[in-house]
C-alpha cells in the first residue's frame, strides 16, 4: 500500500518542522522554505534536479552518525516520522536507505506537481504544505493530485481551516496563504474566502479550470 501524502511529508517535515505542528506555518515561513529549495537558478520554481540535490542534502544532514541509514532516533519519534519508516521502509529493516529515502522524495514531487510540468511552483508547493496538514486520498492510486481529487481536498482543508466553523475564512485563519492568492481568490474584496472562492481560487490559479 502507498504511503499517504500526509505520511509522505513525514519525510518532508524533517525540513520543514511546522508540518509536524497543529497551526499551518506562516506564508512567510512557507515563501522562506520554497526559496531555499528553488535556489538562484530558478528562483519561480524548483526542479527535479533542485529538489533531488535538496533531498539527498537533507538525508546526509540527518543521518547523524553516517552509516548512510536513517533510524527512528534520527528521524525522529513523532506519529509521522513513524509512519514514514513503517511505510517506506520496503526491506522492514527498521531503517531508511537513501534508495527508500530517495523513493519516498520522489513520490512527494510527482504528487506535489499538479500539472505534471517537472517542476514546482510556488502554489504548488504551497498545496503541498497544506494539502500535507489537512489530507488527500489518492483515489485511483496514481501518486498525482488528479483535479477532482484536488477539489475534494481541498472542501477537506477549507472545514479543516474554518477553525471557527462559521463558514469563511479570515486572513488570520488562512495567514499560510501568500497576498498574491488571497488576492485571486477573494473575488469580491470583502477581506474573507468562502469554500468556493477558496477552492476556486487554488483550481484558477493552478489552470485546472
Amino acid at each position: 500500500m502507498k504511503p499517504s501524502l500526509g505520511v509522505l511529508l513525514g519525510v518532508l517535515a524533517l525540513e520543514i518542522p511546522a508540518l509536524t505542528q497543529a497551526a499551518m506555518p506562516p506564508a512567510a515561513d512557507i515563501r522562506r522554505d520554497f526559496t531555499a529549495l528553488a535556489g538562484a537558478d530558478s528562483p519561480r520554481s524548483i526542479t527535479t534536479e533542485e529538489w533531488e540535490s535538496a533531498s539527498f542534502s537533507l538525508f546526509q544532514a540527518t543521518d547523524k552518525n553516517k552509516d548512510n541509514f536513517l533510524d527512528a532516533t534520527e528521524v525522529g519519534t513523532g506519529e509521522i516520522s513513524r509512519a514514514v519508516l513503517a511505510s517506506a521502509d520496503e526491506n522492514h529493516d527498521g531503517k531508511l536507505s537513501v534508495t527508500e529515502f530517495m523513493q519516498v522524495r520522489r513520490a512527494v514531487f510527482k504528487a506535489a506537481d499538479i500539472d505534471r510540468d517537472d517542476t514546482l511552483t510556488y502554489y504548488e508547493f504551497e498545496l503541498l504544505v497544506i494539502l500535507g496538514q489537512t489530507g488527500w486520498t489518492d483515489n485511483n492510486r496514481n501518486g498525482r493530485i488528479e483535479v477532482s481529487e484536488l477539489k475534494e481536498a481541498l472542501t477537506q482543508a477549507f472545514a479543516k481551516l474554518d477553525t471557527n466553523h462559521d463558514g469563511k475564512l479570515t486572513q488570520e485563519e488562512a495567514a499560510y496563504m501568500g497576498a498574491s492568492q488571497w488576492k485571486i481568490a477573494d473575488t469580491d474584496q470583502n477581506g474573507s474566502l468562502t469554500a468556493e472562492e477558496f477552492t476556486h481560487g487554488y483550481l484558477l490559479t493552478l489552470g485546472a479550470i
